[in-house]
């Protein structure tokens, strides 16, 4: 029987295909596809060593692991296996369905985050222009809808954007910049092992 996860991700790629006509990379150009690994909030990705290669594809796939965790990819659908060493122990994770596309407002870069719990998703907060400010000067909170008590965030850096990592859920994100407006993102869904992207105006 197919797979129902297939035709989803099958889906998404078109959309994405189309939401890009005109804005991304030309058409066969490769996506600089970075992954970055978590065991819950704590970041393994130097400890980890990766397999890639397209869903349902049986080959032996591209493998990557040391400090940077990137390759080039064309555009498409693929599945990563994750492996690490743990108490003596060999511990996988699988992401299947990973939708890569030359996104607008991506620069040519596309970001997977992979976690080795269950349960945890990852925002990803890009700024307009590629123009993010100084991390160090920018204040993030998060909370629940509805609940008036944000708590500070401690996002991680990237190449040219900020990281959370947090438990599944949906969650109101302020961001403070100094001698910029207050940005609201409220009611942003993080389902489980998946990755979201929002830009910061």
């Amino acid at each position: 029987m197919p797979d129902p996860a297939c035709f989803l991700a099958a889906a998404a790629l078109a959309a994405a295909a189309t939401a890009a006509a005109g804005q991304a990379a030309p058409p066969g150009a490769s996506i600089r596809a970075e992954f970055r690994v978590f065991d819950g909030a704590s970041e393994v990705s130097g400890v980890t060593r990766l397999r890639v290669r397209p869903s349902g594809s049986t080959e032996t796939g591209i493998i990557v692991d040391g400090s940077d965790l990137a390759l080039n990819l064309k555009p498409g659908i693929y599945d990563v296996q994750a492996i690490r060493q743990e108490s003596g122990h060999v511990v996988v994770r699988w992401a299947e369905h990973l939708v890569i596309m030359a996104y607008p407002d991506e620069a040519g870069r596309h970001l997977e985050v992979i976690n080795f719990s269950n349960g945890f998703g990852a925002l990803q907060l890009r700024w307009s222009g590629g123009l993010m400010p100084d991390p160090a000067g920018v204040t993030v909170t998060i909370s629940k809808p509805g609940d008036s008590h944000p708590t500070p965030a401690h996002p991680l850096r990237g190449a040219g954007y900020l990281l959370l990592v947090l438990p599944a859920n949906t969650y109101d994100v302020r961001v403070v910049q100094p001698g910029r407006p207050e940005v609201a993102l409220s009611a942003i869904e993080l389902p489980p092992d998946r990755t979201r992207m929002k830009l910061i105006q």
